[in-house]
């Protein structure tokens, strides 16, 4: 049986998210899982490490490209989404694990990925900048084949990342934010 999709704003607002909220707002992070698709629509591939490139995306991706700020798209770059809220949707499901399916790229653990929003932050040596909060797309569902997939990961299917500045990120980086950085402070 096909998965009703209603339309959904590729931008999702602040005040729908719920995804992670850490009982500390001092928060520690890390990397738990890197996923790439080297051509749309094909299965992602774990990693234990991958090359960002900034403005490019990460090498390999079906997202590296020559420049996504000439097309003004620079939240094109990287997505991540909350190992917790992963957790919970498969639950949801009824599997075991979702993380690769979810066709995000950086799968965060205790990582409040609306404090990344607006702000600059660091993946291992990477600088990011968070641009916006997303919902999911019916090509995921299409993808997947899992009946339930939108609403296990409505208003919590990850945050949309420009990056900043070329180098590595592994499993198990941590995911800080930048010193000084603001909510919408300008990169």
């Amino acid at each position: 049986m096909a998965q009703a999709i209603r339309p959904m704003p590729e931008e999702m607002p602040r005040e729908l998210w719920r995804g992670f909220l850490p009982a500390e707002p001092n928060w520690q992070g890390s990397v738990k899982e890197i996923f790439i698709a080297r051509e749309s629509g094909q299965p992602m591939i774990s990693l234990s490490l991958v090359r960002a490139f900034a403005d490019r995306g990460l090498e390999g991706d079906r997202f590296y490209r020559e420049s996504w700020e000439a097309v003004k798209r620079s939240d094109k770059s990287v997505s991540l989404i909350e190992d917790e809220v992963l957790e919970i949707a498969a639950r949801e499901l009824g599997l075991d694990s979702i993380g690769i399916l979810t066709r995000r790229n950086i799968v965060t653990r205790g990582v409040p990925l609306i404090e990344l929003l607006g702000r600059e932050f660091n993946v291992g040596s990477v600088r990011m900048r968070g641009i916006r909060l997303f919902e999911p797309c019916g090509h995921l569902v299409a993808v997947t084949k899992l009946p339930g997939i939108f609403k296990a990961l409505e208003h919590r299917s990850g945050l949309k990342a420009a990056i900043l500045s070329d180098g590595d990120i592994r499993v198990s980086d941590g995911v800080v934010l930048a010193q000084n950085s603001r909510r919408g402070a300008a990169a």
